[in-house]
């Protein structure tokens, strides 16, 4: 989980915009209303930016300031599901569960990245734990501690992520609720001194904001990033219904060729006979199925949304695991694996190759640590070795993390993120020189120009104007633009490049960028338009 942490730079629009605001928040010494380049940026709670401002005074490295706190929870995450596995299972299942977590690509990827979905997912994972553990405890006493301890995690997950929290929990508990037709569960839950708990956590700081932003808040975060952002395709997140599917199954490798274990030719009569199952197991089916179902209804869907039903879902697949030895399930799930490492150790090099610039030999040592593992595992399953084959999943997990670490963030950095190619400009830039970019923009480039980009100009038109108005300039573009530019009436120089972007000066300091040979012949004779110029040893134009 930690490491090489910081070694991938921040990338995609999120990580540098979450990043960015615990700076600001922590430099500003407010904690309440998170604010971007000096603005209100209300579009999140805070409870990700409280938990990495600490640690930008602890580390020099940004990346690891603010990562590390995903990281951290992502490890508590996985402690509180080997936890309920052990008290509430058998050591063995809470021991395969938090070990499926700790090395599935879904929660190292998230528990690696700056944003708020891996402290949202640590608090309902913590919420829910603490919950079924307290209801089910034979101690009256410590059940009602461990229920308010875990709606003040309720609290916490509205802080990290919203009222999406309330809904989810809510909607699970009353799943739970109507399946549990013995009612055991309901009675524990405590629902009213549980709902003034979560209550006292979240609401001062939904008071706090709306003190200091007014309607404002309302209007940002309410409307438009719940329920326009759950209604609406407002943010051009569509996918279809289905879309879940395919992410459950990416997020879950390279445990997904385990999830075999769960079916069986019986299986529709066993959910036939869901009143006759355990209350535990009810419990953690609708934890796990519910926000599945909540988020594919939604218009906008994005991966991390679902990243709360992993952990449900690695216990009933430890669960299942720990209490099995062998049989068909189990050569299935041999099969599924073949197809699956199959699959991947072709896809990864021609996927590098494609969309890396040729770097397929980095896919192909993403390949081999996806092979040897699974060859073992699958020759274990087949055996009918299934801790052995278990543990061989484990080390394929471990390896894949090392292997794109190691290997993968120098060229994942190199297209996912403009931190080179920022910092080169900063240190090329000359006295006045604006950084502006063309048909190209990213939210790392601001990031890491410390937000000195100027302007972003979309059409050659503008970028004409603007070159006019500039004695030179530097500018930030796609590799397939440089021809582009070249060919426009505007001297220009290559000066770095960093994947597929570039880094351009445009014009030269001291000189005309302009080629209007007649207006700089009557610039040479001292009026333009007859306006009269005072020369300097080396002309400047001023248009």
């Amino acid at each position: 989980m930690f490491f090489r942490l910081g070694s991938l730079p921040l990338c995609g629009p999120d990580e540098p915009r979450y990043a960015r605001i615990a700076e600001e928040m922590g430099n500003r010494g407010d904690w309440v209303t998170p604010v971007l380049e000096g603005k209100p940026w209300l579009e999140k709670p805070p409870l990700y930016y409280w938990i990495a401002i600490p640690f930008y005074s602890l580390f020099e490295n940004h990346e690891v300031a603010a990562r590390i706190g995903s990281a951290l929870c992502a490890l508590i995450a996985s402690f509180a599901i080997f936890w309920l596995g052990v008290s509430r299972w058998s050591q063995r299942a809470g021991f395969v569960a938090a070990a499926s977590l700790l090395t599935s690509l879904g929660f190292i990827g998230f528990g690696r990245s700056a944003s708020t979905d891996m402290p949202f997912t640590c608090c309902l994972t913590l919420f829910f734990a603490i919950l079924l553990s307290g209801s089910d405890s034979a101690n009256r006493k410590a059940g009602y501690l461990r229920t308010l301890v875990a709606y003040a995690c309720l609290g916490l997950a509205v802080l990290a992520k919203g009222p999406v929290a309330i809904i989810l929990a809510g909607g699970i508990l009353l799943c739970v609720w109507y399946l549990d037709e013995r009612g055991g569960l309901f009675r524990t839950w405590m629902i009213l001194p549980g709902t003034i708990i979560t209550a006292l956590v979240s609401i001062p700081w939904f008071w706090l904001a709306f003190k200091q932003n007014g309607f404002a808040f309302i209007a940002t975060f309410f409307i438009n990033h719940n329920l326009a952002r759950y209604t609406t395709d407002i943010h051009h997140h569509s996918q279809p219904f289905a879309y879940y599917i395919p992410v459950l199954l990416g997020l879950l490798f390279p445990w997904t060729s385990w999830l075999p274990l769960l079916f069986s030719r019986s299986l529709l009569k066993e959910i036939r006979r869901w009143r006759e199952w355990d209350r535990r197991m009810v419990f953690l089916t609708c934890w796990f199925v519910f926000p599945i179902l909540f988020f594919s209804i939604s218009d906008s869907k994005l991966a991390g949304y679902i990243l709360p039903s992993l952990p449900p879902l690695a216990l009933i697949l430890g669960i299942a695991i720990s209490n099995i030895s062998t049989g068909l399930r189990l050569k299935t799930s041999a099969i599924v694996e073949i197809i699956l490492t199959l699959g991947m150790a072709v896809a990864a090099p021609l996927a590098f190759d494609r969309e890396y610039g040729g770097a397929w030999k980095t896919g192909l040592l993403i390949s081999v640590a996806i092979v040897v593992p699974a060859i073992f595992s699958i020759a274990l399953k087949m055996r009918g070795r299934c801790l052995q084959a278990m543990r061989a999943t484990m080390v394929q997990g471990i390896l894949i993390v090392l292997a794109l670490a190691q290997f993968a963030f120098p060229v994942l950095g190199a297209y996912h993120s403009t931190r080179d190619i920022a910092l080169r400009a900063l240190e090329l830039r000359q006295q006045g020189e604006a950084i502006i970019t063309y048909r190209f923009f990213h939210h790392t480039l601001l990031y890491y120009t410390g937000y000195q980009v100027q302007e972003k100009l979309d059409d050659p038109d503008s970028l004409l104007r603007f070159a006019q108005q500039h004695r030179s300039f530097l500018l930030v573009a796609k590799a397939d633009r440089v021809k582009e530019i070249q060919g426009m009436d505007i001297a220009s120089t290559l000066l770095a490049e960093q994947g597929d972007i570039r880094l351009l000066r445009i014009g030269e300091s001291g000189l005309p960028i302009s080629s209007n040979r007649k207006a700089y012949r009557e610039f040479e004779l001292g009026t333009v338009d007859g306006t009269d110029f005072h020369f300097s040893e080396k002309p400047v134009f001023v248009f």
